[in-house]
């Protein structure tokens, strides 16, 4: 089992130094990543958190008002948009069958052994694993007492991660805001398009060193669909809004808003397998498109706006931007 200790400079606490670590992330990434113009002949472009000229992947997923998915939507019927000026995509995939890449990143502290919440999350990922396809590949994070572990790195063999993931055990505090924070750069390793991030938590965070202006700012680097999911145990609905806030439950919402990805809050093992499956289910509907940033001018955070131009009423949820610089041709 490899340990990933969280950065001293995190730990310090300031704004400068945690974008700093992050672009340490990034700069490793962005050495692995493909080059930002796909041919025909060459692997489609993949993700990347990092700044600059880094191609943009955006992961769409189009429903109807009733939550259906949409499938047969075309590269045509798709309008992207970068702070309000159109743009050309060069990627386009829509393959329902392609595998998926699967990051599971699970809160092991003591809270979580807590009305078996930790026993149900394992139960819920093995189910999940169960059911998977030809191709897809996973990882296992546990975070708690400041740090995030990387349990099993990916790999398409699930038996390794089924192994470790038993001898998970609940002890310590949680640090979310820090696990987060530490999440983007270790997902750029799945080797597939397609891709996931399940997040178990309760929700306590009573351990990170960021604030939460701080996680607002580290958000802007998360490029894939986070699914937080929030598990609650009965006494939840009894809490007052105060002690609910304490649960970090606008973290969590904000996170999987910021991400394309979505929140959920479960009660237990009945809801908890139910919903992995269709977190499953919806990662495979997922359009990719892509376009490549010029690699010139600023660089800052800039806002996305995926629309459908086809006639009808449509939802469509991606990231809400991307950090680098101004689209190519702009």
């Amino acid at each position: 089992m490899r340990r990933v200790s969280l950065s001293p400079l995190i730990r310090a606490g300031g704004r400068a130094a945690g974008l700093l670590w992050l672009g340490l992330l990034a700069a490793r990434a962005a050495a692995q990543a493909p080059g930002p113009a796909p041919t025909p002949q060459q692997d489609p472009p993949t993700y990347s958190d990092s700044a600059g000229a880094e191609y943009v992947m955006l992961p769409v997923l189009v429903t109807d008002k009733q939550g259906k998915y949409i499938e047969n939507l075309d590269k045509k019927d798709f309008v992207v948009r970068v702070e309000e000026k159109r743009v050309e995509f060069d990627t386009f995939e829509k393959d329902e069958s392609a595998p998926v890449s699967f990051a599971f990143l699970v809160d092991t502290s003591g809270s979580m052994g807590v009305a078996k919440k930790l026993e149900n999350a394992k139960n819920a990922i093995r189910s999940l694993i169960k059911n998977h396809r030809s191709g897809d590949d996973f990882a296992l994070f546990a975070f708690s007492e400041g740090e995030v572990r990387l349990v099993t790195d990916f790999s398409p063999d699930p038996t390794q991660l089924l192994s470790d993931l038993y001898d998970l055990e609940a002890s310590g505090q949680t640090a979310l805001f820090d696990a987060v924070a530490a999440t983007p750069g270790k997902m750029l390793k799945g080797k597939n398009n397609k891709r996931a991030i399940l997040l178990f938590t309760d929700g306590v965070d009573n351990a990170s060193e960021l604030s939460p202006a701080e996680m607002a700012e580290i958000l802007q680097h998360v490029s894939v669909p986070v699914y937080a999911i929030g598990m609650k145990n009965a006494a939840f609905d009894m809490l007052s809004a105060a002690e609910r806030r304490e649960l970090s439950i606008d973290t969590l919402q904000m996170l999987a808003s910021s991400s394309g990805g979505r929140m959920h809050l479960v009660a237990g093992d009945d809801d908890l397998r139910p919903l992995t499956m269709q977190i499953s289910s919806e990662a495979r509907q997922q359009y990719l498109l892509g376009f490549a940033p010029s690699g010139k001018g600023d660089v800052r955070y800039r806002v996305v706006f995926v629309s459908v131009a086809k006639p009808g009423s449509w939802v469509v949820r991606t990231r809400r931007g991307y950090r680098g610089t101004a689209p190519g041709g702009s």
